[in-house]
């Protein structure tokens, strides 16, 4: 099994010991203590940021997760409830996630044991890997050809979602993404499962569609269970 990818340079960490005090710590050249109402260089390039401000970024990261997850469950469902075979030709095949390299916990309580940068920065390498299969998805005629309205619909309101999702990271915590995507394109990291997808054999072409869509739900019940996690921290009502 290759080896955790580990994040190094902006970090910002939650401290549930503090109480009512919000304490966001960024390692750059030394640690930076946030109490009251503006937290000092709380994000990565960010001076003097209210804690309101992360507050509502994180309460709309969390409800935009919150959509998806909800997309990407009616995608799975429908496609199951029309091609049931297909679960049993996943189940008999070796099947793999193309995020499955980054390691990010499944596990809630995992997920809780991680630091508020390593959590952000999963977020946004799950939205920016799952941004070319999604497009593919609600665009490629050869792959919805034979989806329902609603999962193609479906589809594209999750690209909505998970852009503006991204946007708000990124304003956020600019410094991240440049780190984020080097790591992504360093370690090769893509989807490589469109030439099935297109496939002219049926089973093959289903048999990657359920993995498509069961990857995708994994990973957004991922992005939700991070945000919420955020959210909570922020808002210092865990």
């Amino acid at each position: 099994m290759a080896p955790a990818l580990s994040f190094h340079g902006h970090q910002w960490t939650y401290n549930p010991v503090r109480g009512p005090c919000l304490v966001l710590l960024l390692v750059l050249s030394n640690l930076l203590l946030c109490r009251g109402n503006v937290c000092p260089s709380c994000g990565p390039d960010i001076f003097g940021v209210p804690l309101k401000f992360l507050r509502q970024t994180f309460s709309r990261v969390s409800s935009l997760s919150h959509d998806m997850g909800n997309l990407t469950t009616i995608m799975l469902n429908q496609f199951e409830e029309k091609y049931p075979q297909s679960k049993l030709e996943y189940i008999n095949t070796i099947s793999d996630c193309h995020t499955n390299s980054l390691h990010a916990p499944e596990e809630r309580e995992m997920a809780e044991e991680k630091n508020n940068e390593d959590l952000t920065k999963w977020i946004l390498m799950l939205q920016y890997l799952w941004t070319t299969p999604l497009f593919d998805l609600g665009n490629d005629h050869r792959i919805n050809k034979d989806l329902s309205d609603t999962i193609i619909s479906s589809a594209l309101e999750n690209i909505k979602k998970s852009q503006r999702l991204q946007r708000i990271l990124e304003r956020r915590f600019t410094q991240m993404t440049v780190p984020v995507r080097r790591i992504l394109s360093e370690e090769r990291m893509y989807w490589p499962g469109y030439g099935f997808l297109v496939s002219t054999d049926g089973d093959v072409h289903h048999s990657a569609l359920y993995n498509l869509f069961k990857c995708l739900r994994r990973d957004s019940l991922k992005v939700d269970m991070y945000s919420k996690i955020l959210a909570c921290r922020i808002s210092d009502e865990c």
